[in-house]
């Protein structure tokens, strides 16, 4: 895309103030590696301009989404109270991200961030006039134990919820401990782990370097919680075969995760955090989810994305071939 600084640097602007909630005074640690620098930089002088107390850390090394950082980075983590994690691999889902968030720091997990994402007209969104549903679908899933996802393309799956908390992702941290993705606003929940069943058929997105956009839908067979089968007959299906099973861990085909998108600006476009938060779809996320309410851990998290469904929750359509209903 063309270089347009005005536009960088207002989304890096966003980032801090909106979404980050960062005053002066408090201790903003930017935490990059060798693929975000640039977008890095801009975040960082958006920080000085809100702050005298900045830090900045590079990693590297990370091969998926899910790896621990470095002692180093963590014990910063501990010591910062907002904290922008631009790394290519998100490290949300990381033990070190959860005991800096139980120890009360605001957390941006911000993977794979690029100029364009910083750019994209779904950062600059009201995020705060989302709240609201938000809230209300959090409180839907807090309270239901069963969830059906079904879609035109084939989707019809089946998730056992009870007993687990659903978590609010507004976008922005205004609050000690909150963990927010711009641009994604989302509710999501993790389903007990054995309890999943039925068909998923992917036509969105795996946000991820090696596939990112769907060109031919891909079925997904769930089974006791875990997949069963994934239609190789694509290469991206091919693709998707060989993250999940990549060095013989099973709990990778485990369902982690069930999230509802919410940003009306989001378009899919094989970005995480825009496909996530992209209203009109849903996503289920296979691996870790012991930092979002779930007993499955282990160092990976991929997500799968699907356009129009229709979600009910304990016989209620909360959304309907993509349409949000309104909540009672």
């Amino acid at each position: 895309m063309g270089i347009d600084t005005k536009a960088f640097k207002k989304g890096a602007a966003v980032l801090v103030r909106e979404c980050g909630r960062a005053r002066d005074g408090e201790t903003l640690l930017v935490i990059s590696d060798a693929s975000t620098e640039d977008v890095a930089r801009y975040v960082i002088e958006a920080a000085k301009a809100t702050s005298s107390k900045v830090q900045f850390k590079a990693v590297g090394g990370a091969k998926m989404h899910g790896q621990e950082p470095p002692r180093e980075v963590a014990d910063a983590m501990l010591k910062a109270d907002v904290i922008f994690c631009l790394t290519a691999f998100s490290m949300a889902h990381t033990k070190a991200r959860k005991r800096a968030t139980d120890r009360g720091a605001r957390y941006l997990s911000l993977p794979d961030y690029s100029l364009e994402q910083l750019a994209s007209p779904a950062l600059t969104v009201d995020y705060a006039s989302f709240s609201g549903v938000a809230g209300k679908l959090r409180d839907i899933l807090d309270n239901g134990k069963t969830v059906r996802v079904r879609t035109l393309m084939g989707t019809d799956l089946e998730l056992n919820i009870a007993g687990r908390t659903a978590n609010f992702c507004p976008g922005y941290t205004s609050e000690p401990g909150m963990l927010g993705s711009p641009p994604d606003i989302e509710t999501n929940i993790a389903p007990l782990e054995e309890k999943s069943r039925g068909t998923i058929v992917v036509d969105g997105s795996i946000p991820c370097r090696e596939i990112g956009l769907v060109s031919e839908a891909i079925r997904v067979e769930v089974k006791a919680g875990n997949i069963r089968t994934v239609d190789t007959g694509t290469e991206q299906g091919r693709a998707l075969d060989t993250l999940l099973r990549a060095g013989g861990d099973e709990r990778r085909l485990i369902l982690a995760e069930f999230g509802i998108g919410l940003n009306p600006q989001a378009k899919l476009c094989g970005r995480m955090l825009e496909d996530e938060g992209c209203m009109g779809t849903v996503h289920f996320g296979f691996g870790s989810n012991a930092t979002i309410g779930g007993e499955n851990d282990v160092a990976f998290h991929l997500d799968l994305v699907i356009r129009n469904p229709t979600v009910v929750v304990d016989g209620l359509t909360v959304m309907e071939e993509g349409r949000l209903c309104e909540p009672p």
